[in-house]
């Protein structure tokens, strides 16, 4: 608060990043980085990435929805899924053409909006609440829309759900213990792994803190992947692939023509009228959904176990020149590789490392 004014805010009130009481009525107001970016595009000059942090934190500061004893901060940044993802298959469900369109258009944002999201806000919350919404939005179109067509099995609904309960597990678990070695690490000259001294300490500016032998931060589960959660980090991919595959199929072989393979496994056969009725539409849109998010995580696994095997982390390979990537990073110097059986050994039997203090009086 400012010049000691200890008055209660009204619910249109809030406290700015300048520590001053404002209006949410005001936001428009006094908004020098707006200001600056308008007038460079009018110049035509670039806008700088300081300009551009700055106006993302003003506006993140600014959008906020009235509340019983002042406004409270709504993160434009974290709606956007929220928005986007239910409109896109609204959209995609009328025909064949607005969902080749839809998806393509949104693959395009997300690849011009994750890189201005790093650039600007990297501790954005946008990646992770899409991911949390693409769940809750295909768990709610396969319980809502698909299984009252009645053509799922009551086994295959479980069976499902115990993929969809193993990725949550593996998830929370995963983020639970990144955040208990994040809340550990408040001087990490002090710890021990297993009581041994520990020296590969690698900065992330996401969670602000120095993660011991960091693989990557991965921001769409919004945690560090490092060695005490590589294994879990693992185990989510499969689950969900697992999970949207299986989904995707039982979806299709609902709303399209199935027919037996092997007499025993259904596949869907012709789709072509899917797009008759809305029900069928939205249901055909997130199967295909699926499908493309399971060949992204396939491949991503794929990717992290290669590089588990070669013994290189995510964050070393990105930084390697095109001829190392397309030698498989054999020609180079690999501190991190212990051996193939060693190198699966270390992810798989280590995933709850104790990092203790050191006592320095000893």
């Amino acid at each position: 608060m400012k010049n000691g004014d200890t008055d209660d805010l009204c619910c249109c009130e809030y406290y700015d990043l300048s520590n001053e009481r404002n209006h949410i009525l005001a936001c428009l107001c006094n908004c020098v980085d707006l200001d600056e970016a308008v007038d460079n595009l009018v110049k035509g000059k670039k806008v700088s990435d300081q300009n551009k942090a700055g106006l993302t934190n003003t506006m993140r500061d600014r959008l906020r929805v009235p509340w019983i004893g002042g406004a409270i901060q709504v993160s434009f940044d974290s709606l956007l899924p929220v928005i986007i993802l239910p409109l896109v298959f609204l959209v995609s469900s009328l025909s064949l053409w607005w969902t080749a369109f839809s998806f393509t258009t949104i693959g395009v944002f997300i690849l011009l909006i994750s890189n201005f999201f790093v650039r600007t806000i990297p501790k954005t919350k946008f990646f992770f609440v899409w991911t949390v919404t693409s769940i809750v939005l295909l768990y709610f179109i396969f319980e809502f829309v698909v299984i009252p067509f009645l053509e799922i099995l009551v086994e295959e609904n479980i069976a499902l759900s115990v993929l969809i309960f193993g990725f949550i597990m593996c998830l929370y678990l995963m983020k639970l213990r990144a955040n208990q070695l994040i809340a550990a690490l408040d001087d990490e000259s002090q710890l021990s792994f297993n009581g041994k001294s520990i020296e590969g300490f690698y900065a992330c500016k996401i969670c602000d803190c120095k993660i011991p032998d960091k693989d990557h931060h991965c921001v769409w589960f919004d945690c560090c992947i490092s060695r005490h959660n590589h294994c879990l980090f693992l185990l989510s991919l499969f689950f969900a692939i697992a999970a949207l595959l299986y989904s995707s199929n039982l979806t299709l072989t609902s709303v399209c023509h199935p027919y037996e393979f092997f007499k025993t496994i259904l596949l869907p056969d012709d789709c072509s009228d899917v797009y008759f009725q809305f029900e069928l539409g939205l249901s055909f849109v997130s199967a295909v959904y699926s499908i493309l998010i399971a060949i992204l995580l396939w491949l991503i696994l794929m990717q992290q176990m290669f590089l588990i095997s070669v013994g290189i982390p995510l964050k070393d390979w990105v930084k390697l020149p095109l001829s190392s990537k397309l030698c498989l990073g054999l020609n180079r110097l690999r501190p991190h590789n212990r051996g193939l059986i060693r190198n699966w050994l270390r992810i798989v039997c280590e995933i709850t490392p104790k990092y203790t203090p050191i006592n320095r009086d000893v």
